[in-house]
């Protein structure tokens, strides 16, 4: 009894220091893991991008239009979490790397907001699935504002993928929920 005690008085501080979600949302998924990546400066090369979910360990590109699930994040900012995918070739190795970058833009009242954050950027670790080359998780694209501030708000989520000698962009319209 005196343990169960403990561990509730445990959680219960846990949740006030900010160490991990307070709200009743599903669960963060994994972030993207970091790795090294250094290219060239010239991209000959294009490849087909896309971004979507893969919570569900299938990939599903978002579409134009689609409500996109706002995270309360371990630290209390609003975010999104979406993973990206890139078209695979024969030669590319099993695991690879790439410099990801995100960037919104906002329609509405928070387009001129200078507190939002418009873009970001990542070294991300992606891995061979069939056709494709997929973060190995998500990438966390935080915001400035509260939930209520931000749902149904719609941006342009554009993501820009650059790996050895090729890079891909995609934009998307999203609606956030």
């Amino acid at each position: 009894m005196r343990s169960c005690l403990v561990l509730s008085v445990f959680s219960f501080v846990a949740s006030l220091s900010g160490c991990g979600p307070v709200d009743s949302e599903a669960s963060i998924p994994a972030e993207a893991r970091g790795c090294p990546a250094q290219f060239g400066e010239d991209f000959p090369e294009t490849r087909a991008v896309d971004i979507g979910d893969a919570s569900s360990g299938t990939f599903v590109p978002y579409a134009d239009g689609a409500g996109v699930r706002l995270i309360l994040g371990n630290q209390g900012s609003m975010m999104i979490t979406p993973w990206v995918q890139v078209e695979a070739l024969p030669g590319d190795a099993e695991e690879t790397c790439h410099v990801v970058r995100l960037a919104n833009e906002f329609e509405g009242p928070l387009a001129d907001d200078p507190d939002g954050l418009a873009s970001a950027q990542f070294n991300v670790r992606f891995i061979k699935a069939g056709a494709f080359l997929v973060s190995d998780g998500a990438l966390y694209q935080p915001f400035a504002w509260d939930r209520e501030t931000l749902e149904g708000q719609e941006l342009e989520l554009t993501v820009t993928v650059r790996g050895d000698g090729y890079e891909g962009t995609k934009s998307v319209s999203i609606a956030l929920e």
